[in-house]
C-alpha cells in the first residue's frame, strides 16, 4: 500500500490588480450632485403651486399676496407686542393647531370669500362707480407712497396695477355684501329692545387719587402707617380746595408730582374698579357734581361726575348685536353662493408655507 501523501493541485489565481478611481470622475461626479442639488431646490423655490382653485381659474401664491398681507400684518403687531411669542401660541391644545394655523386659516378664509363674493357680484351686474375708482385710485397711492414698505411691496410684487385690481374686488365685494344685508330682514328695533338699558347704563367720570399704601422692604404692598396716612390726607385735601375751583383737571396736578394722579374713566354699574362702598357713593351723584374726599382700602379719592346716564355702552352692544344678525343672516347667503362654485383648496401646497414669514419683510 502506498502510503505517500497525495499534493492536490489547485489552479493558479492571477492577482487582480486593484484599480484606483481617477480622482477626475470623483469631482465630476460631485459637481453632478451639486448641480442637480441646487437645481431641485431653485425649482422648488420657482416652481409656482397652486393654492386655490375656483371654476377653471387657478390662484397662486401671488394672486393671495394681499389677502395674506392682511391677516398677516395683523397677527404680527400682536407677536411684537408679547416678544415674539404669538405666532407659536397653542390655541387648541387637543390638536396642537397655533395662531399660525389659525392665521392661515383666516387668510384662505379671507382670500375664497373676497373672490367667490366678487365672481358673483360681477354675475349680477355689479361694477364699479366713478366715484369708488377715484377713491381706489387715492387708496392704492396712499398705499405706495405711505403705508407699505419698500421691502413689502418688492417682495409681494403690490405694484399700482395689482393693488388696484385687488382693491376693486374688495370695494364690490363690500358694496354687494352691504346690499344683501340691508335686503335682509332683520329687526333692528326688536334686538334694541332685548337689550336691558340698565345692565348697560354707563357713568362717565374723572377723579383725582393719592395711594395710602407702599412698599416694604421686601418689595411688598402694606398700608401706610397713621402718620404717613395723616399726611397724604392733608395733601389730597390741598388737591381738592383747588379742583373746587378748576375747570380742567388734566391741568391740576404738576408734572414733578409723582404721588397725585389724575385720571378719566368711564364704567357699568356690574364692572368697575371702585370698591363696592365706593361705587355705591359715586353712582348717587349728580352732573358736574364734584364730591368730598372720599377713601377705600387702596388710598384716597375725589370725583367729579361728568355724565351718570351715557348710552355709550348700550349703544355699543345694541351695534354688536344687530351687526352678529347681520353676518349671521350674510353667512346662509354665502353658503348658498359658495355652492354655486366649484372650489378647491390645495393643502399640500401649502404646506411649504409658513405664517409670519410668507408676505412680511
Amino acid at each position: 500500500m502506498n502510503n505517500a501523501k497525495k499534493t492536490i493541485r489547485y489552479p493558479k489565481q492571477d492577482k487582480k490588480e486593484k484599480k484606483e478611481i481617477n480622482s477626475k470622475i470623483w469631482i465630476i461626479s460631485s459637481i453632478v450632485l451639486v448641480v442637480a442639488l441646487v437645481g431641485s431646490l431653485l425649482f422648488d423655490q420657482l416652481y409656482k403651486r397652486v393654492i386655490l382653485t375656483i371654476d377653471d381659474d387657478k390662484y397662486y401664491m401671488e394672486d393671495l399676496a394681499y389677502y395674506f398681507y392682511g391677516v398677516e400684518s395683523a397677527y404680527d403687531y400682536y407677536n411684537q407686542m408679547l416678544g415674539g411669542q404669538y405666532w407659536d401660541m397653542v390655541v387648541d391644545q387637543s390638536t396642537g393647531s397655533t395662531t399660525r394655523d389659525m392665521a392661515m386659516k383666516e387668510a384662505l378664509e379671507s382670500s375664497l370669500f373676497t373672490e367667490i363674493v366678487y365672481r358673483e357680484a360681477v354675475a349680477q351686474g355689479y361694477s364699479l362707480t366713478d366715484e369708488e375708482k377715484e377713491t381706489i385710485k387715492k387708496d392704492v397711492t396712499s398705499q405706495l407712497d405711505e403705508q407699505l414698505t419698500a421691502d413689502i411691496i418688492k417682495k409681494n410684487g403690490f405694484t399700482e396695477e395689482y393693488l388696484t385690481n385687488i382693491m376693486s374686488k374688495t370695494t364690490l365685494v363690500t358694496r354687494y355684501r352691504q346690499d344683501i344685508i340691508d335686503s335682509l330682514d332683520i329687526d333692528d328695533e326688536g334686538i334694541k329692545a332685548g337689550i336691558d338699558y340698565d345692565k348697560y347704563r354707563q357713568y362717565d367720570v374723572e377723579y383725582v387719587f393719592l395711594s395710602t399704601e407702599k412698599k416694604d422692604d421686601d418689595d411688598k404692598t402694606v398700608p401706610m402707617d397713621e402718620n404717613e396716612k395723616a399726611a397724604a390726607l392733608d395733601k389730597i385735601n390741598d388737591f381738592h380746595e383747588k379742583a373746587l375751583k378748576a375747570e380742567d383737571w388734566s391741568e391740576l396736578i404738576p408734572k414733578e408730582e409723582k404721588e397725585v394722579v389724575y385720571r378719566e374713566d368711564s364704567f357699568l354699574e356690574s364692572d368697575t374698579v371702585f370698591s363696592e362702598d365706593l361705587k355705591a357713593k359715586i353712582i348717587k351723584m349728580e352732573n358736574n357734581t364734584i364730591s368730598g374726599v372720599l377713601e377705600d382700602e387702596s388710598g384716597y379719592y375725589f370725583v367729579r361726575m361728568i355724565n351718570n346716564n351715557s348710552t355709550e355702552s348700550y349703544d355699543d352692544a345694541v351695534k354688536k348685536a344687530i351687526t352678529e344678525a347681520e353676518n349671521e343672516g350674510f353667512a346662509k347667503v354665502y353658503n348658498e353662493i359658495a355652492d354655486k362654485y366649484q372650489y378647491k383648496i390645495n393643502t399640500k401646497a401649502l404646506r411649504r408655507y409658513k405664517m409670519g414669514n410668507i408676505t412680511l419683510s
